[in-house]
């Protein structure tokens, strides 16, 4: 969880001071990078985007009013960036190989077994290549609010959408989900595993 900023340090950024501004977003840029990489699956040009959510933010700056935490304000900036990314149909196919960004502060896990390591790689893929088929208004509503665990509220928010809106896109997204992963016979044995392991 990232601290507050002091109103003071809020100021210096407002009035375009780099080293204020640096300090910022150098502290909420790991946050941002995993943000972008949920949202759009692990693509080789995140870096490129987290720079251009960065850029935004700085530009942004002086409107900055402090209704809400930065942390959150910088979401909105890395939602809207990411939904025009993905709304230019050209970027919706590169892949690269999967790599997790691990929070310093979370423990380390135990590495699971190489083989199902890979299989679990290709799942997530495969999710994530089911999500292109989504628009990218509910995909992104989705994944903030099913990936994420964000609630519908601040989804709403991230999103610049109403809360009877967003639970919309949130609904057809998984329906279309469930749909194609229901058709997916990788995915689909993986939920009925999933389904007896329950019952």
């Amino acid at each position: 969880m990232t601290a507050e900023t002091s109103a003071e340090t809020l100021d210096a950024c407002r009035r375009g001071d780099p080293v204020a501004l640096g300090a910022v977003l150098l502290r909420h840029a790991p946050g941002i990078e995993r943000l972008l990489i949920r949202l759009l699956g692990p693509r080789a040009d995140v870096e490129d985007l987290l720079q251009t959510t960065l850029m935004e933010a700085i530009r942004a700056f002086p409107r900055f009013q402090g209704k809400a935490s930065v942390a959150t304000w910088l979401g909105r900036i890395a939602v809207h960036v990411a939904h025009q990314h993905l709304r230019r149909p050209d970027q919706r196919r590169a892949r690269v190989r999967l790599e997790l960004v691990r929070d310093e502060a979370e423990p380390m896990h135990p590495a699971p077994a190489p083989d199902r390591a890979v299989e679990a790689r290709r799942q997530l893929e495969k999710v994530y290549a089911h999500l292109d088929a989504i628009g990218a208004r509910k995909r992104v509503a989705f994944i903030l609010f099913a990936f994420e665990g964000r609630p519908v509220d601040e989804v709403a928010a991230l999103t610049g959408a109403t809360r009877v809106v967003t639970k919309a896109r949130i609904f057809w997204a998984r329906r279309e989900l469930v749909a194609r992963v229901a058709a997916d016979p990788m995915l689909r044995d993986l939920v009925d595993e999933r389904r007896e392991a329950q019952s």
